[in-house]
């Protein structure tokens, strides 16, 4: 976490040390918040703990965030095109407007552990010319407001299809 110190501001960075030390785990940041293309304020904060009891870490979580279970939701991934398997996991969704903290969190099994970490390195590595893209995707819809969020989605989504 320290090498995202300085984008995260002293109030997240000071949160997210305090979430994992609560939970005892390791937090997993990935994307723009690792990249050149995080816009500060705009950008959400992705994080991916894993686990060898998702059961209990989905309950720490709920708790420490002050949450309820219905803003958890299952969900079936497939993270890899070598490998067909889909695999299951939970993302929470979390936004404090007050605070301005927004973050994605997702919660893994252990046994997916390789697959989990080889995707967060593969999204925290992208070309740059994807990166670049990325980074004027979101300037056009964060800063100029020049697209809508459907267009901006629908265009990020094409973009990592194509890659």
């Amino acid at each position: 976490m320290e090498d995202i110190k300085d984008r995260l501001g002293e109030y997240k960075y000071n949160f997210f040390t305090n979430l994992q030390n609560y939970l005892e785990t390791e937090l997993h940041f990935y994307g723009s918040i690792k990249r050149a293309d995080y816009i500060s304020n705009s950008s959400d904060i992705d994080i991916i703990v894993i686990t060898d009891n998702v059961k209990s870490m989905l309950s720490k979580i709920q708790a420490y965030l002050n949450i309820s279970k219905d803003n958890t939701q299952k969900i079936f991934q497939q993270y890899s095109v070598y490998d067909k398997g889909v695999i299951t996991g939970y993302k929470i969704k979390y936004k404090n407007v007050e605070n301005k903290i927004e973050f994605d969190l997702l919660v893994y099994d252990d046994k997916y552990r390789t697959l989990v970490l080889q995707n967060i390195y593969d999204i925290n590595n992208l070309p740059l010319y994807i990166i670049t893209i990325l980074y004027i995707l979101k300037i056009l819809y964060y800063k100029l407001h020049l697209i809508s969020r459907g267009i901006y989605n629908k265009l990020k989504c094409h973009l990592f299809a194509c890659y």
